[in-house]
């Protein structure tokens, strides 16, 4: 831990109310960052609140529906009211639902595109602007290994939302590069989180067998990679989209 990385640094993260966020949000915190958390879940938001409380954290908690581009923008006018800028933006928030190919409605093809794609273009639509009169910036993706591998456990629009977000971080990144702003993303794949419902622990244990570090991964190990990609650390790093799955997959 580096107490002083993200002093003076304001965060704004989606999906904040539980698993890699709630993490996220609580390290970034803990390393001096003042974090704007927001999700739709207001039980997982007063979770999140008192972690933050727990250690004296400066933080703003905002129940927000990232796939409403109002809200987004009253959440991220909310963020510039209280404290004046925004430096980094993680797009964590998403959708997965377990379900073959006939068992996809067009009720869930809306919602995951709505909240997978939509609110990742709204959120950085919104602090482009903000970005580029301070000409700094750090943009963090979650994307997924099925956005470069496929997936057969998942409904195939997930894995086409995920496609989406890396197509998202390098045009970002070749756009926004040049007013010092940076954009990256994340590819897990087998982290142990809520969303991971439909895994059983026959499914996690022989995951687990194929993965060559032997074990699944966790909110924590996301938390470092999301973390590293929003510091100064990585300046240089720009349209990457990082593995991070023990070695499961690679290119």
């Amino acid at each position: 831990m580096r107490p002083d990385r993200f002093v003076d640094k304001v965060a704004f993260i989606t999906g904040g109310g539980q698993g890699m966020g709630q993490q996220l949000a609580v390290d970034m915190a803990r390393e001096g960052a003042r974090v704007v958390v927001v999700d739709i879940d207001v039980q997982g938001l007063e979770e999140t609140r008192t972690l933050l409380e727990e250690q004296n954290s400066d933080y703003l908690i905002i129940e927000c529906d990232i796939s409403d581009d109002v809200q987004v923008a009253d959440a991220i006018g909310k963020t510039i009211g209280k404290y004046g800028r925004l430096d980094i933006l993680v797009n964590n928030a998403g959708l997965l639902r377990n379900a073959t190919i006939e068992e996809t409605t067009n009720d869930l093809i809306d919602k995951t595109i709505d909240i997978n794609i939509k609110g990742i273009l709204y959120a950085i639509r919104e602090v482009t602007p903000i970005m580029k009169r301070q000409s700094y910036g750090r943009i963090v993706n979650v994307s997924s290994i099925t956005g470069k591998n496929g997936d057969n456990s998942t409904t195939f629009v997930y894995g086409a939302s995920k496609g989406a977000v890396i197509t998202i971080t390098r045009s970002v990144a070749r756009q926004l590069g040049p007013f010092g702003i940076t954009c990256n993303a994340i590819a897990p794949h087998a982290v142990m989180t809520k969303m991971m419902y439909y895994w059983d622990d026959a499914k996690k244990d022989a995951m687990a067998e194929k993965i060559p570090v032997k074990r699944l991964g966790t909110v924590k190990d996301m938390s470092n990679l999301m973390m590293f990609l929003s510091s100064d650390d990585a300046s240089f790093i720009n349209g990457e989209v990082v593995n991070i799955n023990g070695g499961y997959y690679m290119d």
